[in-house]
């Protein structure tokens, strides 16, 4: 009798500790995220140009070796990341950041007879816009910093049309990574803005710089 209640003893014993290892090894579930363009732009002035007869194709698009991966990166100090494990991007951060450009700048040009597509085109594209992003992260205090650099060339990509810099700052909104990539959001809107007035320029005031 005595046997058979510590063979009890022990097997429940045994199950309890299994129970604990598991529920200490389990993991948080993984949260995945994804940029969002901005929303559609709405013009006072009426009229559209239907014939989009100049097509600008956007990139390719170049980001640091140290985001170009699954965990979204941030800073705990300038010189230092902290890479999160369980808070992801749904997909490429290269490709999310091509996608938003893409929509945005194709939104705020859509009245200016301009069609916006992916530097990988089939189509006889006007301009290609290469970008280079050499920041885009944000440090503890939740504040978020994009720098930026891209050219205008022309459809042959032998004369440069442009070359410009931008540098974009955003103040932290609260805390959490939902919040962070909205941020990352609004600083891609901002950089959109600049680079479609950039190409508004060039279409209306075209100067061809041969090197």
């Amino acid at each position: 009798m005595k046997q058979k209640a510590a063979l009890k003893t022990l097997v429940l014993g045994n199950i309890l500790m299994a129970l604990l290892l598991t529920a200490c090894g389990s993991s948080p579930p993984a949260r995945f995220y994804a940029l969002t363009p901005m929303p559609p732009q709405i013009s006072e002035d009426k009229t559209i140009l239907h014939d989009k007869n100049k097509i600008i194709a956007i990139g390719p698009i170049e980001i640091p070796e140290y985001l170009d991966r699954a965990e979204i990166v941030t800073r705990a100090k300038e010189n230092q990341l902290m890479i999160s494990e369980f808070d992801l991007w749904g997909g490429s951060i290269k490709t999310e950041i091509s996608r938003v450009l893409i929509e945005n700048i194709g939104s705020l040009l859509d009245r200016d007879g301009l069609a916006v597509v992916a530097w990988k085109t089939t189509m006889p594209e006007s301009y290609r816009v290469p970008v280079i992003l050499y920041r885009f992260d944000a440090v503890q205090d939740g504040s978020l910093t994009l720098r930026a650099q891209w050219a205008v060339f022309d459809k042959d990509g032998k004369s440069l049309l442009s070359f410009q810099e931008a540098i974009v700052t955003k103040p932290a909104k609260g805390s959490g990574y939902d919040v962070l990539v909205a941020l990352m959001s609004e600083a891609l809107g901002d950089l959109s803005k600049t680079i479609a007035e950039n190409l508004r320029f060039i279409k209306n005031n075209l100067v061809i710089k041969k090197f």
